[in-house]
């Protein structure tokens, strides 16, 4: 019979919510060649020196933000926690501490909607490289990424999508032409996590990450897929509940710059 403290590392390891993600984040680190970590304390993948969200962990104890910074072992990333962090930043420099953030868990039915909202501009799935420069260039302008992460977004694309495994579709709108949103949809049996949703700034108030869930749903669909989830901020989880999602439960995140 597990101790209440082994069950309780257990239901977080395990959080059903997050394994979409986890197998997400194992099929990058295959691309890039990436690292598995398995600590007492967190696990998870370390792919890249440079894009934040292609290395998480995951907590399954208490961490501090010093231990989840060293854990990252100087790479940028996020970091999963049953509970809000206990204090730890002795030691770590002001500009190198972890910010922390509530993120919603939320899911959906991909159930094409009885009416949906026309949007002025296209939405193509990202096949030429070309595709894939404005895709990163518009991520890399709304999420403050690093530009060098482009060639790990590369190998990933080459990997997972249609010609790699199929489990991978990323999403690009235009509105006249230009790049202006993007999203990202891993596929893993029956679910399909949605991910990088980015509109850029002057785009916005258009419909276009409502339109992207849509695209995205549809994508699913034509895989036979039902239930869709994603991890939402809470200045996201209003668009995501118009678009049909539901909350399920919140979860601390912890991201090293």
């Amino acid at each position: 019979m597990l101790c209440a403290a082994a069950a309780r590392r257990f239901r977080v390891v395990a959080e059903p919510l997050l394994e979409n993600l986890r197998a997400f984040l194992g099929k990058i680190a295959g691309a890039l060649g990436g690292t598995a970590v398995e600590r007492a304390e967190l696990s998870g993948f370390l792919s890249s020196d440079f894009d934040p969200f292609l290395n998480h962990l995951f907590a399954s104890g208490t961490v501090t933000p010093r231990g989840a910074a060293e854990a990252l072992e100087g790479r940028p990333g996020f970091v999963w926690l049953a509970e809000e962090p206990a204090p730890g930043n002795v030691g770590v420099p002001e500009a190198e501490q972890p910010q922390f953030a509530v993120m919603h868990l939320m899911t959906a039915t991909t159930m094409a909607p009885t009416a949906a909202t026309q949007v002025d501009g296209e939405i193509v799935e990202v096949c030429s490289p070309a595709d894939l420069n404005a895709w990163h260039e518009v991520y890399c302008e709304v999420f403050t990424k690093d530009p060098r992460g482009r060639d790990d977004w590369y190998r990933v694309h080459a990997a997972l999508s249609p010609s790699g495994d199929d489990s991978l579709s990323l999403l690009l709108a235009r509105i006249d032409g230009s790049p202006a949103a993007t999203a990202g949809v891993f596929y893993e049996r029956d679910v399909a996590g949605l991910y990088c949703f980015a509109t850029r700034e002057r785009m916005r108030g258009r419909g276009l990450a409502s339109a992207l869930v849509r695209a995205s749903h549809a994508a699913a669909r034509a895989r036979a897929i039902e239930q869709a989830l994603l991890q939402a901020t809470a200045s996201g989880r209003p668009v995501y509940a118009r678009a049909g999602y539901r909350e399920r439960r919140s979860l601390p995140l912890l991201f090293s710059p």
